[in-house]
């Protein structure tokens, strides 16, 4: 009876075939988990690359217009000397505002007069801008606009509170326009434009000259 028995459970266990479709549901269930959390992975890392990228974008932007912004301080230091300078030695209130303009150029915005004709900016300037700006200081105040201008020249101000002083102190105001990206910056500024001043003091020579 017990031999029987044995050959009979291993007939069955013979007979008995695979559950192939158990195995392939297990199988397309992980893969399909897998695949899932793998689109799920490259979706964060794709927005996180994005936010990241947006970062680094804002980051370079503004130390382009720093850098812009710390080159017009500069450019305005220097003209305030340049007008320090005029004033000490006695020249009248117009040419000090021509020294001044002059010195002030590189933040005077785009040129207007004269017009461009092609080339580079070096050959612009070296060509057309620098030749005119000796005729520019000796000329009346009706002819400047047609001998050399630029679309900023109106913001460039300078003031020089007492000028019989022996220490002049000279002064050079601009309201400095942000050229990069401007739109941007409108989030964190409530203008399109960055108050700025130039200052020197300097000593007052010109009673020197009237002696």
């Amino acid at each position: 009876m017990q031999k029987s028995e044995v050959r009979g459970q291993r007939s069955e266990i013979i007979g008995k075939k695979p559950d192939y479709g158990f195995a392939c549901r297990s199988s397309f269930c992980i893969l399909h988990s897998s695949f899932c959390i793998s689109s799920a992975s490259r979706g964060q890392a794709l927005i996180e690359s994005c936010i990241v990228i947006g970062l680094i974008c804002l980051l370079l932007m503004g130390l382009f217009q720093l850098a812009q912004l710390f080159l017009a301080q500069e450019i305005l230091d220097y003209a305030a000397g340049r007008g320090a300078r005029a004033k000490a030695v006695g020249f009248n209130d117009f040419m000090v505002s021509k020294t001044v303009r002059i010195g002030a150029i590189a933040n005077a915005g785009a040129l207007m007069v004269p017009e461009r004709t092609g080339g580079g900016p070096w050959a612009q300037w070296t060509s057309h801008e620098s030749p005119r700006i000796p005729h520019y200081l000796q000329s009346d105040e009706w002819e400047l606009d047609s001998i050399l201008n630029y679309a900023q020249s109106e913001s460039i101000r300078w003031s020089c509170p007492a000028s019989d002083a022996d220490i002049l102190h000279f002064e050079v105001n601009q309201a400095v326009p942000l050229m990069f990206f401007s739109n941007v910056f409108k989030a964190f500024f409530s203008a399109s434009t960055v108050p700025m001043q130039g200052v020197v003091d300097i000593e007052n020579h010109y009673p020197l000259y009237l002696q």
